[in-house]
């Protein structure tokens, strides 16, 4: 591993821990060269999964896209990064236990939208008027209605 800060090659490992969730292990490591401390997450690689559009197009799983529309979703709703982090790994790790090389971005949007309705309500509503694609909004406010939290 390399230092971040030297470039040296040697680091030695101080601690690891295993996430919560087992997927992946934290590592604090110090650079034999110049003796700073830095962290390093090991996880496990996945086979690559491919989404498909709904446009029927087919493209490489993205962590980072993922983050990005949920990331998006919970603007100012008070939700830490780590949350959005974790509803990442938690999908990722439900990936990994099934035997799928494909999978439709509908069904990773209502993993999302499942996750969120526990998670915080405007959160859910904000990905929900994405994940829908509404075209007129009294089609959204009927969704709203039928809300059972809204009641």
């Amino acid at each position: 591993m390399l230092c971040p800060y030297c470039g040296y090659d040697n680091t030695k490992v101080l601690e690891s821990r295993f996430s919560c969730e087992k997927n992946n292990i934290r590592r604090r490591r110090e650079c034999e060269n110049c003796k700073q401390r830095f962290t390093t997450y090991e996880k496990i690689e996945l086979t690559p999964l491919n989404v498909i559009k709904k446009n029927g197009s087919k493209e490489v799983y993205s962590r980072e896209k993922l983050i990005k529309s949920i990331n998006i979703a919970c603007n100012k709703c008070g939700i830490k990064p780590q949350i959005i982090q974790e509803i990442a790994d938690r999908l990722e790790l439900e990936f990994s236990f099934s035997s799928k090389k494909e999978v439709h971005s509908r069904f990773i949007g209502q993993k999302v939208l499942s996750i969120l309705e526990n998670i915080n309500k405007i959160a859910y509503i904000r990905y929900l008027s994405v994940f829908e694609e509404f075209s007129r909004e009294e089609q959204f406010f009927e969704k709203l209605q039928n809300l059972t939290y809204l009641h």
